[in-house]
């Protein structure tokens, strides 16, 4: 019968249940091959070196977000303000109103 890693009286690191399991705390006595395969992932977590694909797009996602809203800021007049200089620029004043304003002459 295998011997288990266990951390806790209520849980091994295997994820068995039962209540004849045979547990213990000490690694060297471990037999349980999944038990070994989580304390050995938990002991020894590789140090990444370079970054995975989902942080190198959330990080490319981002830079692309900031550029935008840099380049949207200074793009110039709103399509509003560009609507009302062109109807300024119409001659006479015998046109209909635009906007909120009331009108002022026919």
């Amino acid at each position: 019968m295998a011997i288990h890693f266990s951390a806790s009286e209520a849980s091994v690191a295997c994820g068995r249940t039962g209540t004849s399991l045979n547990n213990t705390r000490e690694i060297a006595e471990v037999t349980c091959k999944l038990c070994l395969r989580s304390v050995e992932k938990i002991a020894s977590e590789p140090v990444r070196k370079a970054p995975s694909l989902a942080e190198l797009r959330a990080a490319a996602k981002a830079e692309k977000a900031l550029t935008a809203a840099a380049a949207k800021a200074s793009v110039g007049p709103s399509p509003r303000e560009q609507w009302l200089q062109r109807l300024a620029q119409l001659p006479g004043r015998n046109r209909l109103p635009r906007g909120r304003s009331g009108q002022v002459f026919i």
